[in-house]
């Protein structure tokens, strides 16, 4: 009997381990060459209440309709693209020159902080104080050494270019990328031709499309299918709104924060809206949040003597911190959220599978599956909450069969 249980664990775990191989490398190597199809399929169930209100309204065919309704949404979205992009494009590239004239007082904050850590061993007793003070000393002197080597480096590529000792190390790379990224042009051209072909197809023939995959499960599963797409479209578009208005309060606290500190005169930056684009897409991703950027930036504001601006930063971090605390629980269900632990796991394994995408992506899968785990749709780990429902839902049809008993 022990036997047959472990050769039925074995036989469960290889199983499931072979089913999420497989759906790993379909993702990452099938889903590039089928991410056409993919989109298209997505834009297709998008664009299939307009396009019927096309047709119920006006005498246009399905066809028609469909490719209408996949014309305007391509002329919606580089409209969009276009009037955005220049300014974010320029938002942007302001924004870095700011960086970067910031970070030409790291000479200043690496001088503040030697001075700090002199002064907080000056207490120690004597031979202590020797000694960390000499460590101290030749730490930030190799630290001087390293960025005055890497100052001198460029320098000599300028300089060497100049004195005929032309090095094209630092033009081959950009070229190569061009020419590299000019060499993959008729693929995307092609797979963008793919990707509009397939929305006008896709769109037309949607509910043929989404009969033929239901009819591919047995019929007792037919109904499993609809309750999950069910659950899936009102838990995450649910959930999506909820963090899209967290995000719009945080860029505008963000905003609001940073615009007085310019007011009191201790900020001086013109690209408070990036700013507050950055730090609230920061805030969304799990685990991360506003401190991300916030905290370093008070303490690299307190070293280089900015105690004004450290101590507004910290401000609005506080305040961004309670507001968030106060108003999440309220807008994104409780059920939704992973622990810390699975979080960080689904960050660290979604990096490193699929790449910067996949930190997005992978915390987003696991929350579907947990859903759907939750409400018995699909059986992979024993859930609490459908643990806790089949408990009720056994006790309950104990109280009634003892009730029918005493009748």
């Amino acid at each position: 009997m022990e036997v047959e249980k472990r050769r039925k664990t074995i036989i469960n775990v290889l199983y499931f381990a072979i089913i999420i191989a497989f759906i790993l490398l379909a993702v990452r190597y099938a889903l590039g060459v089928c991410m056409p199809f993919v989109i298209a399929f997505i834009v297709a169930a998008i664009l299939q209440k307009p396009k019927n209100f096309l047709v119920k309204k006006t005498p246009l065919k399905n066809g028609l309709a469909s490719g209408i309704c996949v014309l305007l949404t391509i002329i919606i979205f580089i409209a969009l693209i276009s009037l955005i992009g220049v300014r974010v494009a320029s938002e942007v590239k302001g924004f870095i020159d700011y960086i970067v004239i910031q970070l030409r007082d790291f000479d200043k904050v690496i001088d503040n902080i030697e001075a700090w850590l002199i002064n907080l061993i000056s207490s120690l007793p004597e031979f202590l104080r020797n000694t960390l003070g000499d460590f101290v000393s030749g730490l930030f002197v190799k630290i001087r050494e390293a960025s005055a080597g890497e100052s001198e480096q460029l320098a000599g590529e300028i300089t060497g270019g100049l004195a005929g000792n032309f090095s094209v190390s630092w033009i081959t790379t950009p070229i190569s990328g061009v020419i590299s990224t000019a060499s993959k042009l008729p693929s995307i051209l092609i797979a963008v031709v793919i990707t509009i072909v397939a929305c006008c197809f896709m769109t037309s023939e949607f509910p043929a499309i989404a009969n033929f995959i239901k009819i591919q499960f047995p019929e007792n599963k037919r109904g499993d299918l609809e309750r999950a797409k069910v659950i899936l479209k009102d838990s995450l578009s649910k959930m999506a709104k909820a963090y899209l208005l967290i995000m719009l309060v945080t860029f505008i606290e963000i905003s609001v924060g940073l615009t007085i500190l310019r007011f009191i005169g201790v900020f001086e930056s013109n690209y408070i809206v990036i700013i507050a684009v950055v730090v609230a897409i920061v805030d969304i991703i799990p685990v991360l949040g506003t401190g991300t950027v916030i905290i370093p930036w008070a303490i690299y504001s307190f070293i280089i003597g900015n105690v004004g601006m450290g101590i507004g930063l910290l401000v609005i971090y506080a305040v961004v911190s309670v507001l968030r605390q106060v108003i999440e629980p309220k807008l994104v269900a409780g059920q939704l959220g992973l622990s810390p632990i699975i979080t960080i796991a689904a960050l660290y394994f979604g990096l490193k599978i699929f790449g910067v995408l996949g930190m997005f992506v992978t915390p987003l899968l696991i929350i579907m599956l947990k859903l759907l785990n939750d409400e018995g749709i699909i059986r992979l780990w024993k859930s609490p909450v459908r643990e806790a429902a089949l408990a009720k839902e056994k006790e309950e049809a104990q109280k009634e069969k003892e009730a029918e008993e005493k009748k």
